[in-house]
């Protein structure tokens, strides 16, 4: 074989590998497509719904928003509890911020209609009161994240350097007079 046709066969050979590469690639997207909508339900967008009953069981809808495993929405059995809400949801992520969960709700009384936040710590489950667990249909339950560490220490560098800035000045400031 001369020079070009070694070079030809390595180019199809490249080629090759890159097409397989690709098709590997498509199969592996459609295999976890396939896995998500055994669990979910998902539209065009990006949100998801889940719905966790069995045949016949009375549902509402909950929202899940934060810091979680599964953020969406949820139709789950009335007799649901924000602990077992938050398990269905895969749990709070290691960044969340259990000790001040809210849980928004629409009230109506006769024809006012307000919203109402209730805010739940549940870093300590033994001290919940009932009645914090209790959730009502089309409640959205919001997880925020606690600082971390890089966010702390971002904010600390930048007063840091904004001190440093200021000290600069004020020292320049004194030599000049």
């Amino acid at each position: 074989m001369n020079g070009s046709a070694k070079r030809v066969a390595r180019g199809g050979k490249r080629i090759a590998g890159g097409v397989l590469l690709i098709l590997w690639g498509f199969t592996g997207t459609a295999n976890a497509q396939m896995e998500t909508n055994l669990t979910s339900h998902s539209g065009s967008s990006s949100a998801a719904y889940y719905y966790i009953s069995k045949p016949g069981e009375i549902t509402m809808p909950i929202n899940v928003w934060g810091s979680v495993g599964n953020p969406g929405r949820y139709e789950v059995p009335i007799s649901t509890d924000l602990i077992q809400l938050l398990s269905f949801a895969g749990g709070p992520t290691p960044e969340a911020k259990m000790s001040s969960i809210k849980i928004s709700r629409i009230v109506r009384r006769e024809e006012e209609i307000r919203t109402v936040v209730y805010v739940v710590n549940l870093e300590h489950l033994d001290k919940l009161d009932e009645k914090a667990r209790d959730l009502e249909p089309g409640d959205t339950i919001f997880i925020d994240t606690s600082a971390s560490f890089s966010e702390i220490f971002n904010y600390v560098t930048t007063l840091a350097i904004l001190a440093l800035s200021i000290a600069n000045v004020a020292i320049t400031l004194s030599y000049q007079h």
